[in-house]
């Protein structure tokens, strides 16, 4: 495989469990296309047809994040194949979300430099927000335990009638509070790819508004909220407004 054979996505314990869990609530994705006769297809180099049958297994998942990372890989490698740019790297960035993975990271970064693209340099900001999508379900156990823990011990005191401190109980809250927000971090950072040849952007989220900026297919933008049909993006150090139907949004 082109630029693929060096990009091994081996399959860690959340993956495992997601893929499973995928599985389980995509039985009617499973019922409709038969995998393995779509993974003899991709083998025996019938790309287009099997394009077609995994596109269509997708599509049937509610929630994109549980479907098995290979049918994403296999959908890059096809698009590359096809010069389609814009969705090879839409794929390997669904890939790299779930897994971040240097190698994975590396083929991206090799497909946008190519092309000229922007927005995919890994900042600060960016890695530890994939950092900690990657780690998350063990931040959370640890995190649980151990303010199960604290609220354990306010509840034992409790019972056995011993004086508890206010800023004992205020640091449990904050903890908790802390952790409902830790939880819900990686939700407020989200990253588009514009799929359209150009996209144009608007300060504010109507066809009427002035426009600020045009883009074109592939560049990549981080998306700050969802409004109605548009999405508010930060693009070159600029809050602005693009189309929902512009973006593929990264899951």
């Amino acid at each position: 495989m082109k630029g693929f054979h060096n990009i091994l996505i081996p399959i860690d314990v959340r993956t495992y469990f997601l893929v499973v869990v995928g599985l389980l609530f995509g039985f009617s994705a499973s019922a409709q296309v038969n995998l393995r006769k779509v993974d003899s297809l991709f083998l025996n180099g019938k790309h287009k047809e099997a394009e077609v049958m995994y596109e269509q297994y997708l599509s049937d998942f509610k929630n994109s994040t549980l479907a098995p990372l290979p049918i994403y890989f296999k959908l890059a490698y096809i698009n590359e194949e096809k010069n389609d740019y814009a969705r090879e790297l839409y794929y390997l960035s669904m890939i790299y979300n779930r897994q971040p993975r240097q190698t994975v990271l590396n083929k991206i970064t090799e497909t946008a430099a190519n092309y000229n693209l922007a927005g995919y340099e890994v900042d600060d900001i960016s890695f530890i927000f994939l950092f900690f999508r990657k780690y998350s379900i063990y931040f959370t156990l640890f995190l649980l335990i151990v303010g199960l823990y604290a609220f354990i011990v306010l509840i034992q005191k409790k019972r056995h009638n011993e004086i508890i401190r206010r800023r004992h109980t205020w640091v449990v809250m904050l903890y908790l509070t802390a952790l409902l927000l830790l939880l819900n971090l990686p939700d407020f950072y989200q990253i588009g790819i514009i799929n359209k040849d150009t996209a144009f952007l608007r300060d504010s989220p109507s066809s009427a508004a002035p426009v600020k900026r045009s883009i074109a297919k592939g560049n990549k933008v981080i998306v700050l909220r969802e409004s109605d049909e548009w999405l508010q993006i930060w693009w070159e150090e600029q809050q602005l407004y693009a189309r929902k139907l512009d973006v593929w949004t990264i899951q």
